[in-house]
């Protein structure tokens, strides 16, 4: 940054400051990445903007569904260009930068997980198609959908944070969960 600052350049450069995914490192009792809960699946995500349309929203945090794939439509909407659609599946963050109202931001993330080369899986003795996890979750819910046979996982992010009551087998939430796997079949 201080060269940066130097070089009169901090004025005309947007940062953005993030990392792939988390480690369990001993929360849920699981190391590494198994599966999809918060300390694994949350991605730090810090953007700063020199222009003054960003004025606005300085210090603040956005609480919107974000996913990594955003950050090339970003990328393209702050250097002119039109965000291709067709080929770039995220959608420019530049709005929420700008303090600008959003209409029709995505309802729900996903996040997907391919095991077929751990000893998981080997364990499991699945096929490499079998071993797959799938995440969608909402502001509210988080579903995970494993192949394989294996029956889903639900939390409710609000009751539960910490993500420690598993209600997918909870006949009361078979509403939730059919919501969930239509937007699982949806994406």
């Amino acid at each position: 940054f201080e060269h940066l600052e130097k070089t009169g350049q901090m004025d005309s450069t947007m940062i953005v400051v993030t990392s792939d995914h988390g480690d369990y490192l001993g929360d849920h009792w699981l190391g590494e990445k198994d599966l999809f809960h918060e300390c694994s699946v949350k991605v730090p995500l810090i953007i700063y903007d020199p222009s003054s349309n960003a004025d606005s929203t300085r210090g603040t945090v956005c609480d919107e569904l974000v996913e990594s794939i955003d950050l090339a439509a970003t990328f393209i909407d702050v250097a002119g260009g039109e965000v291709p659609d067709h080929i770039v599946e995220g959608r420019s963050l530049l709005p929420f930068i700008n303090g600008e109202q959003v209409d029709h931001w995505r309802e729900y993330a996903i996040s997907e997980f391919d095991y077929s080369a751990t000893q998981m899986a080997a364990k499991l003795n699945l096929e490499p198609r079998e071993a797959r996890l799938f995440m969608v979750a909402d502001k509210r819910w988080k579903f995970m959908h494993s192949e394989g046979g294996f029956r889903p996982m639900l939390f409710d992010m609000v009751a539960d944070p910490d993500e420690l009551v598993d209600l997918g087998d909870s006949a009361q939430h078979n509403d939730v969960i059919e919501l969930m796997y239509e937007r699982l079949s949806e994406w």
